[in-house]
């Protein structure tokens, strides 16, 4: 498909919903609905007839399971992905998520809308273009089919513990890059770094300070942040900082093949 057609339904003036709605603005073309019967009246008289519909959920429950299958009825070629704000992270624990949708967190988007859209698209099948039957196991062994990156030059590794260190190494050198590790506090100043990787957490005031430090002492290399379940104050502050990207962990190293390459070209 050359251009695509997509239904946002939920409250997408909220700040963490902001850089979804660009990103979708930016691959084709975008209705938007704050409330469930707005949507479903646009698909019941035609509209619209979208390819891919978002489910913008700030709280769990916001939406339910039925409004859902209403929208999936009025338009069954649709694909639903659900994105969620910071208030359903625990949902999938204590909750009740919604059966049958890719669920992404609102700090996982940016990363894998473009890349998934972006091949679907181009006509490629991708783990988002899997049945709806399909189990977040069967999505995960989708993904790893797709070629691994190549990437070239050296990334300058951020990290307080070796075992981070070492695992961002091995996962960056089977892409192809050379590393290094710069162990904090102290480390020293390195030089042809194309990328480098912050390991932090939840970007305390001393951590910020440090993320700060790294991208000055490095300018004007690029650097992604690896936080652990950033909310968006978290990623205004990385960015404050002067981070490029940020990721959030538990992290996909998909997402962050995907960013080492966008940032590196």
């Amino acid at each position: 498909m050359s251009e695509i057609s997509m239904l946002l339904l939920g409250e997408i003036n909220r700040p963490e919903f902001q850089g979804a709605r660009s990103t979708l603005q930016s691959l084709g073309r975008l209705s938007s609905f704050a409330e469930a019967e707005s949507a479903v009246e646009a698909l019941a008289t035609g509209e619209i007839i979208p390819d891919i519909i978002v489910i913008a959920q700030t709280y769990p429950g916001q939406f339910s399971s039925q409004a859902i299958d209403r929208l999936r009825r009025l338009a069954p070629l649709g694909r639903v992905l659900g994105l969620l704000g910071s208030w359903c992270e625990g949902e999938a624990r204590s909750g009740h998520p919604w059966p049958a949708l890719v669920r992404v967190y609102w700090h996982e988007w940016n990363v894998r809308a473009q890349r998934e859209l972006g091949c679907l698209i181009q006509g490629r099948c991708t783990s988002w273009g899997l049945p709806i039957t399909a189990t977040e196991e069967e999505r995960l062994m989708r993904s790893t089919l797709e070629t691994v990156p190549q990437g070239r030059g050296l990334v300058a590794i951020h990290a307080r513990l070796f075992v981070m260190a070492d695992w961002l190494s091995a996962s960056c050198r089977m892409c192809g890059y050379s590393t290094v590790w710069l162990r904090a506090p102290h480390y020293a100043r390195i030089e042809g770094a194309t990328t480098a990787i912050f390991d932090g957490s939840d970007l305390d005031v001393e951590e910020q300070e440090q993320l700060r430090h790294l991208v000055n002492t490095l300018h004007p290399t690029p650097v992604i942040a690896l936080l652990d379940f950033p909310r968006i104050e978290d990623q205004r502050r990385a960015f404050d900082a002067g981070a490029r990207a940020v990721l959030s962990k538990p992290l996909s190293l998909d997402d962050l093949f995907w960013e080492l390459d966008e940032v590196t070209n």
